[in-house]
């Protein structure tokens, strides 16, 4: 009888230890659901970070780690992860996070990890398709096998999603005269403005303030090709567009 009671109790132990002991949030306390793709429409750091907060719920202290299972429209030069005590200025397919030799994320009973945080610079390989990361956070156990179910979510940058007409930019802060140049970019400015440049690459390219009024922007130095320009206004309201340099 105490045989079988003892066998009753581990399967018991094992069967709470097959689903998922924690949850996962933003910062500001925004539940993140399992299987949720979390989309930006910005490559600018302010407006394209995500922190997210991961909540021990099971009875006991747990360890973690995370895996990026594929990546669309990109190489993962462009996107930052942090994850435990490291962060890593790029990504690729199937890297573990934190490194294997570095060990899990352990999270202590009734405890919240905040250490996660994402941020992409990359507008993608092709303008027109959302740039995708899928990553798995997963629990381990004492030998770093993966015990449990795991949480997956996607982080996607649609550029579709920017604001991209003459009308919306007008509407703000400024007024782009034409999308397709040689040597400078015509605009008008109805609020004190900063500006930037990525080229296809998410390489900042071009920075600078603009003033009240009609304006010029030489852009003679840069390459032929599309470039992707923000504004950013004395309100701090954003707008984006993109350009076709001759």
């Amino acid at each position: 009888m105490k045989k079988n009671l003892h066998t009753s109790i581990v399967v018991l132990a094992f069967s709470f230890s097959a689903f998922a002991q924690f949850t996962v949030s933003r910062t500001d306390g925004t539940p993140v659901n399992n299987g949720q793709t979390l989309t930006f429409n910005s490559i600018v750091y302010a407006q394209s970070s995500l922190a997210l907060k991961i909540n021990n719920t099971s009875m006991g202290a747990i360890n973690l780690r995370m895996m990026c299972q594929s990546m669309t429209n990109t190489d993962g030069q462009l996107m930052e992860v942090c994850f435990g005590p490291d962060c890593y200025a790029t990504t690729s397919v199937n890297q573990i996070f934190p490194a294997i030799n570095v060990g899990p994320v352990n999270i202590a009973l009734g405890s919240v990890d905040t250490s996660s945080h994402f941020f992409n610079n990359d507008i993608g390989i092709s303008t027109t398709t959302p740039v995708d990361y899928v990553f798995k956070i997963y629990q381990v156990n004492g030998l770093g096998a993966q015990i449990g179910t795991p949480f997956i979510f996607t982080y996607r940058y649609d550029a579709s999603l920017s604001i991209n007409t003459n009308n919306l930019l007008n509407a703000k802060s400024v007024n782009l005269k034409s999308t397709t140049v040689e040597n400078n970019l015509d605009i008008e400015v109805n609020l004190r403005s900063e500006f930037t440049i990525y080229d296809l690459n998410g390489k900042l390219v071009l920075a600078n303030k603009l003033e009240n009024g009609v304006q010029s922007i030489d852009i003679s130095n840069l390459s032929s090709g599309l470039y992707l320009i923000k504004f950013t206004d004395s309100k701090g309201d954003a707008s984006s567009l993109k350009f076709i340099k001759k």
